[in-house]
């Protein structure tokens, strides 16, 4: 990635809002996004900013009351006016009041500019209008004639007649050298004034509640409307005259058809009075705003929930739609004016088509065909243009209604008994049978063989769908079955059958064998179910909101949610498996992550949902509420950018992130963690974490907020490891560890980062490991088991929590006999032997900086599993190189190391053997096998024996052929001694040895230099008083005195002085340090032996794993489950194990304390960044105090 890539990446978030720099940012991140380098999640999560940046609002600060406001033709200054009765010029993109004009006559209501800004007019309070030159600002003419404030003005499409509208009851015309005439009155003031585009019209609304039409050709009024009830406060006419739009006092807002003077639209959504109005040039929008400080977009063309713009915090009182069409600008009582980018709308929309509730709704995926039915009628919804093309009337009230499987047509059952058959190209349906009683629910089966019926008499039938013959009939329930659903269908069959009933039980049946098992748990009727895609899962949903998740192999319950609180009407899996939808009476339909249980988001509508299902690739959910049906985007799988989220505060989301963003002190709100950014399916704890905010991120999660992947597959805490934020990673993991037996599906978050985490060695990652790997306490699996049973037995499973099956069969399990406990872990590794994820987590273990994770039980286990199957390809070399020392041994011994054709041949075979063995291991491990001591031995042996061999063979010098001998059996003992790694008794031994030498370094350096100190003395010494000798001679003098051994003839007393020194300091005081150093080294390797040993043994287990090549792409993650005898624990327990208990709590008491010290400190520095912005305002809000006063 280039470098200004990078630094783009750096600042991006902090640039400030300039059109240069917003085009060198749009530049960036075009680079940015094209770069395939950049880590995905990081391209996302900035082009989600930019365009989070791009749709909020843009404030400019002005230091008074907004009243009025009008845009220069140019665009480029806004003209407003104030409560204060001052008028204002303001530079929009400098964001800077270039002008200030300061009225005697009170607060002003309305300006016009006209004749390409070269002049503007104002009326207000005084009932005066005066006439502006726009450059100098200076009052050019005044119009007089009203007797009471003007509330609005108006011009003419010449721009030569200026009209207004005012307290005084009367709509005025003045001319340009101000003569006013009445043109028409109210009978009480006269409150809003609109003019046609073409000028034909002028329009009033009063306080006398009417809306007056004048034809301003004829001169004369046209029409008047008296359909409000309160003062009329905004009015606008579209510019081709098709609409009328008008809004009250009593926040009631009104859409005509102009032509026919017929109410179109009733809009609702404001709650107090309508202050200003505008449809744009193609008339598809009307944006409306109001004292209730919202502004809100209508469509003109189909039934949608309107789009609300927040930010203002006081009435606004007027805004304007730039030339382009592209930005809204705003002014309002709260001191500023706004620049809102155009929003748009997503293709949601309601259709109403039916008088009476709609009870049932099919989907035909194949046909892209919609039906909806109430009791007398079915009609037919072509999804492209979500039009109805058929209506079909019923002969009999219809009692429930389904899909066949090949989508081609309907299976009806009517109050009358019978179950007909209905294609869409056909007018009459087919009965095909009579059932006994009034059906309650079917659903037929996707491998296209049977149909199923539950009906009033509480049983549930199977039909063999192609000649109806009754098949089955279960009586499980005792109640009315309310739901029924398949299991996916494994190798093209339908094996299971699930029904809920109101008696608040589920029955999962499985089809071919005729059998049932019970799921009781709910309280209140069943009134949903829903199998997930991998047939694993089951939700099943209630009547009081709540909903159930159940292991179905298992037929366990694995959670219970209550976040809804009325009735479960309908449940779907998305198609990736990665979401599921959960729709209720309660107005809402939630979206929740498939691994974590976390709700993600929730939609709200505007009334109940029946029922809903998805539409082919998941394009549409449609939602049937009463007797509309509503039409939703998906929230998944789109390319667009939308923000969704529980109600419909779009923008303070907005805002709340971009503040993240730029570093400002933004308190914690928890309303914002249920939102969430489409395409690429973030949410606010993505931005915690990538901006590093470790409270706001343990705020979250202590309120369990949506934690789960991005569309990248990123979550929070991957985010948070790949920049290294260690307080975001802890607060993440020690959330996990603390909640992992009541949440332990949590865990999956992190089995893609577990290999980051163990190289970081963050604190406490021992306790994670300790805190997954626990004890299973379920009443359903067995206590005891036959003695004869040989345990612990360990197993790798699939799912989640230990089953009986996996462990015993039914007659190994009794009521007395060896007691029996099971653990379980809750993080998912890839155990399988040579598979590439396997070898890098164990890789990640041994490079961990944190050794701690060796003495955890999860490790040990995990090891020691692997390690009982891995040893079995390491034992073949071992035996090879023991055949190999066995040969050599011979030779030596027997043959005296003398030329035997024989016995050299096989010591060369042999050799060849291991040679090929290290030239293999070498292959597969590349650069890793230079990380090992014990290679750079065995290639050293390797080239001596062939060495030796080829010199023997070449009948070369025999003594130069036994100092080579005595080489290559010097290095094959050396590495002899690191087979003994493969047995636990002397594994210890090896660790302890190589610690020794690593300690003895520095020693040897000292013991190195004082020898070689001596030798020196010596050779001046000796040479004295002897025969000279070489120096070497006194250097293997001074090397042997250290070991004891010298010759003190003929020494004088100086001599003997220093013989004296030269035997303590070497013999004495340096031997005996060495003692002490071996001694210090023994007892540290005792006290870390278990962590030592089962390091050395993980590194083997990679030793033996990367033989496996051919198992390279075969990993498979699976949960690890042990079942061992039951151990009577001790209370007393051993000194050991009290001093162990003491250090662990010492132990996580200065983890607390760490932690304390730690938030103190992120408190205090968020405390002094609040006070400095604080002072940074005051600076500010002084300065232009000081400015406006100049």
């Amino acid at each position: 990635m280039s470098e200004n890539v990078l630094k783009s990446l750096g600042t991006f978030l902090m640039q400030k809002d300039t059109p240069k720099v917003k085009e060198e940012m749009t530049s960036n991140l075009e680079e940015l996004f094209q770069n395939p380098g950049c880590l995905s999640y990081v391209a996302e999560l900035k082009k989600a900013i930019f365009h989070i940046e791009r749709l909020c609002p843009k404030e400019i600060t002005t230091p008074f009351k907004g009243n009025c406001l009008e845009v220069s033709e140019s665009g480029k200054y806004f003209i407003f006016g104030s409560i204060e009765g001052r008028i204002a010029v303001v530079d929009k993109d400098n964001k800077e009041i270039i002008q200030d004009i300061s009225l005697e006559g009170g607060s002003i209501y309305s300006i016009v500019l006209f004749k390409g800004d070269k002049y503007f007019a104002s009326a207000g309070k005084d009932g005066i209008i005066r006439k502006f030159d726009f450059n100098t600002c200076e009052i050019v003419q005044s119009f007089v004639g009203h007797e009471k404030e003007i509330n609005c003005l108006s011009l003419s499409v010449e721009e030569d007649e200026i009209f207004s509208a005012s307290d005084d009851c009367t709509v005025r015309a003045w001319d340009q050298s101000g003569y006013s005439r009445i043109l028409y009155t109210h009978d009480k003031a006269v409150l809003c004034l609109d003019r046609s585009k073409d000028g034909s019209i002028l329009v009033s609304g009063g306080a006398d509640k009417k809306v007056k039409f004048f034809d301003l050709v004829q001169g004369e009024i046209q029409s008047v409307l008296n359909e409000f009830t309160s003062s009329i406060w905004a009015v606008k006419l579209s510019g081709n005259l098709k609409y009328f739009a008008a809004g009250d006092s009593n926040s009631l807002l009104k859409v005509w058809d102009y032509q026919t003077m017929t109410v179109i639209k009733t809009l609702t959504g404001h709650t107090k009075r309508i202050s200003h109005l505008e449809f744009n040039l193609t008339e598809s929008f009307l944006i409306s705003s109001s004292n209730d400080a919202t502004l809100r977009i209508w469509s003109m063309y189909e039934d949608k929930s309107e789009l609300i713009l927040t930010g203002h915090t006081d009435w606004i009182k007027s805004f304007k739609i730039s030339q382009d069409q592209k930005y809204i600008y705003s002014i309002a009582e709260n001191f500023k004016i706004m620049i809102w980018y155009f929003p748009s709308f997503d293709n949601s929309c309601r259709k109403k088509q039916h008088n009476s509730p709609i009870l049932f709704m099919c989907y035909s995926k194949p046909q892209n065909f919609l039906y909806t039915a109430d009791t007398k009628e079915i009609k037919v919804w072509d999804m492209r243009t979500k039009v109805v093309t058929k209506t079909f009337s019923l002969t009999h009230d219809l009692s429930s209604l389904c899909m066949n499987s090949d989508g081609q047509c309907l299976i009806a059952a009517y109050t009358n008994y019978e179950i007909h058959f209905w294609n869409i190209d056909d007018t009459h349906s087919q009965v095909k049978v009579r059932h006994p009683s009034v059906i309650k629910i079917m659903a037929a089966s996707q491998d296209h063989s049977i149909l199923v019926v539950g009906d009033a008499n509480f049983r549930v039938t199977v039909y063999n769908k192609k000649t109806f013959a009754c098949l089955q009939v279960f009586r499980r329930h005792n109640s009315v079955v309310n739901a029924l659903c398949f299991d996916k269908p494994d190798a093209g069959e339908n094996k299971i059958l699930v029904s809920g009933g109101a008696d608040n039980l589920i029955f999962i049946y499985r089809i071919r064998h005729k059998k049932s098992v019970k799921f009781a748990g709910h309280t209140a009727p069943v009134t949903a179910i829903g199998v997930s895609r991998n047939n694993e899962l089951l939700i099943s949903g209630d009547e009081i909101g709540s909903f159930k998740i159940w292991n179905i192999k298992k037929e366990i319950c694995i959670k219970t949610l209550n976040s809804h609180n009325d009735k479960i009407t309908g449940i779907y899996f998305n198609e990736n498996s990665k979401y599921f939808w959960i729709g209720s009476m309660d107005c809402s339909l939630s979206l929740w992550n498939s691994t974590s249980f976390a709700e993600v988001t929730h939609l709200c509508t505007k009334g109940p949902i029946s029922m809903f299902c998805l539409t082919s690739g998941e394009r549409d959910i449609i939602t049937a509420e009463n007797d509309e049906l509503n039409f939703l985007p998906t929230i998944l799988g789109g390319n667009k950018f939308f923000i969704y989220g529980p109600g419909r505060e779009h923008y303070s989301f907005m805002k709340y992130i971009m503040h993240i963003c730029e570093g400002n002190e933004m308190p914690y709100d928890p309303e914002m963690d249920k939102w969430i950014i489409v395409p690429f399916e973030f949410n606010a704890l993505h931005f915690y974490a990538y901006f590093n905010l470790p409270l706001h991120l343990k705020q979250a999660l202590d309120r369990n907020s949506p934690f789960y992947f991005s569309k990248s597959d990123y979550s929070p805490l991957q985010i948070a490891i790949q920049r290294n934020f260690r307080d975001c990673i802890n607060v993440i993991i020690k959330y996990i560890r603390l909640n992992v037996q009541q949440d332990p599906y949590s865990v999956g978050f992190l089995e893609d980062s577990i290999i980051k985490l163990n190289e970081l060695g963050f604190r406490g990652l021992d306790e994670f490991y300790n805190s997954i790997f626990y004890k299973t306490y379920d009443k359903l699996l067995p206590k005891f088991c036959d003695e004869r049973i040989e345990l612990p037995l360990v197993i790798q499973a699939r799912s989640l929590g230990p089953q009986t099956k996996d462990f015993f069969s039914k007659d190994q399990i009794t009521n007395v006999g060896t007691a029996l406990t099971f653990i379980q872990s809750a993080l998912k590794v890839d155990v399988v032997l040579g598979s590439r994820n396997s070898i890098e987590f164990l890789e990640s273990l041994t490079n961990s900086p944190n050794d701690e994770i060796f003495r955890t039980q999860f490790v040990r286990e995990l090891v020691l599993y692997k390690w009982k199957y891995v040893k079995w390809f390491l034992i073949p070399q071992a035996c090879v190189y023991f055949t190999y020392m066995l040969v050599m041994s011979y030779y030596l011994i027997f043959q005296d190391g003398e030329n035997s054709p024989v016995t050299v041949m096989i010591l060369f075979v042999l050799n060849i053997m291991l040679s090929s063995y290290e030239l293999f291991q070498m292959f597969l491990t590349g650069t890793m096998y230079l990380q090992d001591v014990w290679n750079y031995i065995d290639m050293a042996r390797i080239i001596l024996c062939f060495l030796y061999v080829s010199l023997i063979w070449e009948n070369y010098n025999e003594s130069t052929c036994k100092q080579v001998l005595v080489s290559v059996t010097f290095a094959s003992m050396l590495r002899g001694i690191s087979y003994f790694r493969l047995f636990d008794d002397t594994r210890y031994m090896i660790n302890l040895l190589s610690e020794v030498f690593s300690d003895m370094i520095s020693f040897l350096i000292l013991l190195t230099y004082s020898t070689y100190s001596f030798s020196l003395i010596y050779f001046i010494m000796v040479n004295n008083i002897s025969e000279p000798q070489p120096f070497s001679h006194f250097v293997s003098q001074a090397y042997l005195l250290n070991l004891g051994d010298f010759d003190t003839e003929g020494y004088g007393l100086f001599e003997w002085l220093i013989f004296f020194f030269a035997s303590v300091i070497n013999p004495l005081i340096m031997l005996n340090l060495l003692i002490s150093i071996m001694s210090d080294t023994y007892s540290r390797v005792k006290t870390e032996q278990e962590l030592a040993d089962m390091k050395e043994l993980t590194e083997m287990v990679i030793e033996g794993e990367y033989l496996l090549f051919c198992r390279r792409n075969n990993g498979k993650k699976t949960y690890m489950q042990i079942c061992q005898v039951e151990e009577v624990t001790n209370p007393a327990g051993t000194p050991e194990e009290k001093i162990a208990k003491i250090k662990m709590r010492m132990k996580n008491i200065q983890e607390i304390i760490n932690n304390k010290h730690e938030e103190t400190k992120v408190e205090l520095k968020d405390s002094m960044g609040g006070i400095n912005s604080k002072l940074d305002e005051m600076t500010t809000l002084i300065e232009q105090i000081s400015l406006t006063q100049d």
